[in-house]
């Protein structure tokens, strides 16, 4: 089963009932949460473009860089279609952790620090979009893709071997049954990008559990190559993605600035509602 923004967003909100902070955290997520569900339900039009599906090209440029495919060469190495590893499920909850990984953070601020909450949720808004624009004008196919509809590669799409082997199902939230999924949108990796940015983050706000979380992304980036889910230059522009994305938001003062008057503005707002209430 995926757990995807929505209803992630349910478990977060039981979470802060029991905190007492629910009024808070409604204020300052569903707007968060409603942008974000809005980003997929654009990256799934996408692929509508008109644009080219960039397909042979990655592949040979993948091949220039490394003289090989090193998805190619990891499956051949570890993966057995008939028999599925430990490893191979532990891929797969990996990039399963898409969709909560970055909401996790977020609530991790949003408990700390609102003002790092704000910052975090522009970051990842900003990539979020960034990529779409460039899923838009840059359609690229994943590894799996170019191997079962343009046979270019020997590569296989391990997430439904292993799905298939566990027995697990595509139990999405009624909002994204509806969504159109965009097989053509892997560069940049987000997969890869939303850990990064996790990192940077974190680094900034607690340099010492960064440390902690570090291996994180690195598995994230060897898991979604394995599995076929992207090629390493996908992933390496996902990382310049998000280190570009976080030097703007985090190290502009302009924008550092308008979130701090921007906080600092719905706290005033809501010491003024509170003295109201009491003097009614």
């Amino acid at each position: 089963m995926a757990i995807t923004p929505d209803r992630f967003f349910v478990i977060l909100l039981f979470a802060t009932v029991i905190l007492g902070r629910s009024r808070t955290f409604l204020k300052d997520w569903v707007p968060f949460i409603a942008l974000l569900i809005g980003y997929e339900m654009l990256r799934g039009f996408a692929d509508t473009s008109g644009f080219r599906v960039n397909v042979e090209n990655l592949v040979n440029l993948e091949r220039s860089i490394f003289g090989f495919i090193p998805t190619e060469e990891l499956q051949k190495r570890f993966f057995d279609p008939n028999h599925i590893r430990w490893y191979d499920i532990g891929a797969v909850l990996i990039d399963f952790l898409h969709f909560p990984l970055p909401l996790i953070a977020a609530f991790y601020f949003w408990i700390k620090d609102r003002h790092q909450y704000w910052k975090f949720i522009v970051a990842l808004l900003a990539l979020s979009f960034a990529g779409f624009v460039t899923y838009l004008v840059f359609p690229a196919a994943p590894p799996w893709y170019a191997a079962q509809r343009a046979h270019l590669i020997d590569v296989n799409k391990v997430v439904d071997f292993v799905v298939a082997d566990v027995g697990w199902g595509w139990d999405f939230s009624q909002i994204y049954n509806k969504l159109n999924p965009n097989p053509v949108a892997a560069m940049p990796s987000l997969h890869s990008a939303y850990p990064w940015l996790c990192f940077l983050a974190l680094r900034q706000f607690n340099k010492k559990l960064s440390w902690f979380f570090l291996p994180y992304p690195i598995l994230v980036w060897a898991s979604v190559v394995y599995l076929g889910e992207h090629y390493i230059i996908d992933v390496i522009a996902g990382v310049t993605y998000a280190t570009v994305v976080y030097l703007l938001v985090y190290r502009s003062r302009r924008l550092r600035n308008f979130i701090v008057n921007f906080v600092k503005s719905k706290g005033s707002a809501k010491v003024r509602a509170e003295k109201t209430v009491g003097n009614v």
